[in-house]
């Protein structure tokens, strides 16, 4: 069972944190939960039915220490024609679960759900977000944790997830940012473009997608994609402009010390330039005119590498 044999102490949540890093236990106390609840729901099948991508994910998979810290837990569906409502609920009902030291409980509200962990190690303030999307555009693959002192503790060898590559979880994140300001993107952004081998992403595919799912934000794509609250067109100039004021939620409490603003802003516009280089039929999609949905999904076919069925978009 998982956890079952896990050795963990206050010592061992200390030496999780980045030293010096003034972040709490309480931190690491969810980011070894979310390791032990993620591993059992690999071991329940979850996984063959969901796709894990965003900012945990990052973390997990890609970044290590050197990722910010995440309290969600994003999935996508694997089946187009799943309801993701349901979906998510099993995957809830699946996480009310004792690992070790840690306990599981989620709850909804309003068809949203939360995850809240116990622990005999303390309890962190924050809970977990759970939310299931529709499926990645690019096919995902299994991809290992990255190796930390702490899964030594565990117990047990933590399996490979399913997750999007790295292309689809920034472009995701460039395409929030045509809308929102939010730092915690950008930071995750900047960690992309500026930590080898991952910098390596494919820059021409990420344009080719952000278009994309700028224009799907504004406009909804078939049964499965709901266009976003506050959508705003992909202008690279806007982009790569100040923005009146960040939403900083969290970073000060995920990453250690937090990052200046304002130099998180220039760095990001520097390493992000290449956003500018736009084709002629990606600087038309940028324009989120309803018009063009004969090119959005003549284009989106020319990149689609995921498992489903390209006419259930129409």
């Amino acid at each position: 069972m998982i956890g079952k044999r896990a050795h963990l102490t206050i010592g061992h949540l200390k030496r999780h944190v980045p030293p010096g890093s003034g972040l709490g236990e309480a931190i690491a106390v969810m980011d070894i939960a979310q390791d032990l609840l993620l591993a059992h729901l690999h071991e329940r099948g979850v996984f063959d039915l969901v796709t894990f991508k965003g900012g945990t994910a990052l973390r997990k998979l890609f970044a290590g220490t050197a990722g910010r810290f995440s309290t969600d837990i994003d999935l996508a569906a694997v089946d187009l024609r799943e309801d993701r409502q349901e979906l998510a609920a099993v995957v809830a009902s699946e996480s009310e679960v004792s690992l070790g030291p840690f306990s599981f409980h989620p709850h909804e509200s309003r068809g949203r759900w939360r995850i809240v962990i116990t622990s005999d190690l303390g309890d962190p303030e924050a809970s977990l977000k759970l939310d299931v999307g529709p499926p990645c555009w690019l096919a995902p693959a299994p991809r290992d944790f990255v190796a930390l002192p702490t899964h030594h503790q565990y117990g047990f060898a933590l399996p490979a997830l399913p997750c999007v590559p790295l292309e689809e979880i920034v472009t995701e994140k460039i395409a929030r940012l045509a809308r929102t300001a939010t730092a915690r993107d950008a930071a995750d952004l900047l960690w992309a473009a500026t930590t080898s081998p991952h910098s390596q992403f494919d820059r021409g595919l990420v344009r080719a997608l952000a278009v994309l799912k700028v224009w799907v934000d504004n406009h909804g794509l078939g049964p499965a994609w709901a266009a976003a609250l506050n959508p705003a067109p992909f202008d690279p100039d806007v982009w790569l402009s100040p923005r009146p004021r960040w939403d900083d939620e969290q970073i000060g409490l995920l990453t250690h010390p937090p990052p200046p603003l304002d130099q998180l802003e220039r760095d990001l516009f520097t390493h992000y330039e290449w956003l500018r280089e736009l084709t002629h039929d990606q600087r038309r999609i940028a324009k989120a005119h309803g018009g063009d949905r004969t090119l959005v999904l003549r284009t989106l076919r020319t990149v689609l590498t995921a498992p489903f069925d390209p006419a259930a978009l129409y």
